[in-house]
């Protein structure tokens, strides 16, 4: 329930406070970290790294940024986009798990990893024209796309502005964790816009805007530690976290204040490529509802909802993806 995500939100937010204000609550935090740390599963954590025979591509994008797209299998191809402030590596159990039956692909969105960002600078539109880009450049056909959180904002935005390319090429749509519209509750859009339109403009003067950075620190890890569900490996965690600091201030912000204003109801009702829409029942970032609201405008989707499990679906349950993948995958036309 969105009251429920708030009450959470506003919870997580106090005790980050109270940790930088008290010696008890510095204990507390240290504590909470430690438990974080000390978490493994011996089943998932040898999944997060890449395997080493992943190949490496960059090619070019229409406005002349970089994208940096990774690829194993062969088979059916399989386009992953990740959220914001992370990676294509986040991607890593699924080219273990699924490269013997697909041609898994991620993509470092524009600014992120080793992809750079051209003239256009950033934003979900220009991404899905990334998105574009990739499929034209591939030749990709009878291909699945799967997007994550903005990724699955960067995905429906793909759907909405380039309907040919979908129908030709595209035989299903994967919505992990993501939301069609109103990410800040409706009454906060005007200051949240007002807000960025300020950001943008210190961008533009060349300053830069006061951010936390994620180090090393226990509050970096209670943080990333708040994106999954239940009993997370450390491992996983910790790669959240390491991708939060590496993404510049120069992406994630005019990234973020980019989605401000999402609104894919439109393209998501215009949609008439089957689709999946996935998401774990402990998601504080982009919870159940959010995705139910996706499904119901989609014309022809399934809707799954994985008990426990937080809003990194990806690292948390791949096994359950993997198989989710493959039923959805055997019922698309060819």
């Amino acid at each position: 329930m969105p009251g429920t995500r708030r009450r959470l939100t506003v919870a997580a937010a106090a005790v980050a406070g109270l940790g930088l204000a008290t010696a008890g609550g510095r204990l507390l935090l240290r504590q909470s970290a430690n438990s974080i740390r000390s978490n493994s599963n011996e089943d998932l954590d040898p999944l997060y790294e890449l395997p080493p025979d992943v190949e490496h591509h960059e090619i070019s994008s229409t406005d002349g940024g970089i994208l940096h797209v990774i690829e194993r299998g062969v088979g059916r191809p399989l386009l992953l986009i990740h959220g914001i402030s992370l990676q294509a590596g986040v991607w890593a159990p699924q080219f273990h798990l699924l490269a013997d039956r697909y041609r898994v692909m991620a993509m470092d969105v524009r600014g992120h990893g080793r992809s750079v960002a051209g003239d256009d600078g950033f934003g979900r539109k220009i991404a899905a024209r990334d998105v574009a880009t990739v499929v034209e450049h591939f030749d990709l056909r009878d291909a699945i796309i799967v997007g994550h959180s903005m990724g699955g904002m960067i995905l429906m935005e793909f759907a909405g502005d380039f309907p040919g390319l979908l129908s030709e090429r595209i035989a299903g749509l994967v919505f992990m964790d993501t939301a069609g519209y109103q990410i800040l509750p409706k009454p906060a859009l005007p200051v949240a816009k007002a807000l960025g339109r300020r950001v943008n403009r210190r961008f533009d003067r060349g300053k830069r805007i006061p951010q936390r950075r994620f180090g090393e620190d226990d509050l970096s890890w209670v943080l990333a530690r708040v994106a999954f569900g239940r009993n997370p490996s450390a491992a996983a965690v910790d790669q959240v976290r390491r991708y939060l600091e590496e993404v510049p201030q120069s992406t994630s912000v005019p990234s973020g204040i980019d989605l401000i204003d999402h609104d894919a109801r439109d393209a998501l009702k215009a949609t008439k490529t089957p689709s999946l829409v996935i998401v774990g029942s402990m998601d504080l970032l982009t919870p159940v509802w959010a995705a139910r609201r996706i499904a119901s405008f989609l014309p022809y989707a399934r809707f799954e909802v994985l008990e426990g499990a937080g809003h990194q679906l990806m690292q948390e349950r791949p096994y359950e993806f993997a198989e989710l993948l493959d039923d959805f995958s055997k019922n698309l036309s060819v």
